[in-house]
């Protein structure tokens, strides 16, 4: 009866035909599969419940692409993708790698091996995308950024809340300036057990597998102006044996901008993950609800949003490969760097840090130069 009224709920957030997608990925029924349309380019590493019914949807919703490989370790979940999406059956990620017909190549499998499979991905000169996060320690990046700078192929991140619609909407009110802002994100996460994999020392904490799309958002949102480079960094969490999770993380910058990020699991949400956003900046002010709807005050003017379905960008997100604009990979990357050095905090229960974002990105920077 719970299943039931989940999925009847989920038709009201996100409609019918995702729902149904978010349904067979967790069934994985052996006699349903849908047809393929546009040509056979895409392959997918990691076909858990995210890469089967949300790459997996927006990917069959392209109409332009289709899948032509699937591999998982997990030998169900690669055969019950497979399946579905009508691939070719494929016996391992060397399979992938060597198919000149593979073009493009999405990673949503375990986060620590987002980053050594996406090296081997560009060294083979495939188009990448790589859910977050895109690496969960510094040897990583590293590696990763060692290995586009020897290559001329094109990579992306699945941190999709820049593409939703309540934030690209924001993002053309905001005129640029150097003012500070104030961002205040909410966020009612899933709640995990103690021997989930996310929980294990390789994976980088729920810093790298959750709070990392808000870190993310937050650099986004600091870079429609000048992102500052001094920063105070404050994490406090309830429960000491367990920092990752009921946390509250505050970053003050030298210009006075001020970011907090809550994440809280004490139950499950019915619904999934719920998130209130705040955001201010001189005169603009905006609360967005759960991505379903944005009030905007700017100066004394003020607006309603409602987003339905429920658009918290995966759409544009995962379709970022096939689109003329893209986003600048060096916010991905500094990032990426904010949310390790947050992610060691944790690790090490150390709760204030003063960083330069500048110093940190230097050792991409030198990389290159």
């Amino acid at each position: 009866m719970n299943s039931l009224k989940k999925t009847m709920k989920y038709f009201e957030i996100y409609g019918i035909p995702r729902t149904l997608f978010k349904v067979f990925g967790r069934k994985r029924l052996p006699f349903v599969k849908i047809p393929s349309f546009g040509k056979k380019d895409v392959a997918i590493i990691g076909c858990g419940q995210f890469g089967f019914s949300t790459i997996g949807y927006f990917i069959s919703m392209n109409r332009h692409h289709s899948f032509l490989r699937a591999y998982d370790v997990d030998a169900r979940a690669k055969e019950s993708f497979e399946y579905f999406f009508s691939t070719k059956k494929t016996k391992n990620i060397d399979e992938i790698l060597n198919d000149n017909d593979v073009k493009y190549v999405y990673i949503a499998s375990s986060h620590s091996s987002h980053a050594e499979y996406a090296i081997k991905c560009i060294e083979k000169n495939k188009i990448v995308y790589i859910e977050k996060p895109i690496s969960v320690n510094f040897k990583q990046i590293l590696s990763l950024s060692q290995a586009l700078k020897n290559s001329s192929t094109s990579i992306y991140a699945g941190y999709n809340r820049p593409y939703s619609k309540a934030i690209t909407i924001l993002r053309s009110y905001f005129q640029n300036s150097d003012s500070p802002i104030t961002l205040s994100c909410f966020v009612s996460g899933h709640s995990i057990s103690q021997d989930h994999w996310y929980r294990l020392p390789s994976e980088g904490t729920r810093i790298c597998g959750n709070v990392g799309h808000w870190l993310d958002l937050a650099i986004h949102v600091l870079m429609w102006g000048k992102l500052p480079d001094l920063w105070d960094i404050h994490v406090v969490w309830s429960d000491k044996y367990s920092p990752d999770d009921d946390l509250t993380i505050v970053m003050v910058s030298e210009r006075g901008d001020l970011v907090n990020i809550t994440l809280t699991s004490r139950g499950e949400p019915f619904e999934g993950i719920n998130e209130t956003i705040n955001f201010q900046c001189g005169g603009l002010i905006a609360k967005i609800d759960d991505f379903r709807k944005m009030d905007v005050w700017n100066l004394s003017r003020f607006k309603r949003y409602n987003f339905w379905p429920k658009d918290v960008g995966h759409k544009r997100s995962i379709n970022q490969p096939f689109y003329s604009s893209v986003r600048n990979w060096r916010e991905v990357e500094m990032s990426t760097l904010l949310m390790l050095t947050i992610a060691d905090m944790v690790k090490e229960k150390i709760n204030f840090k003063k960083i330069n974002l500048s110093e940190l990105y230097s050792q991409i920077k030198n990389l290159r130069d």
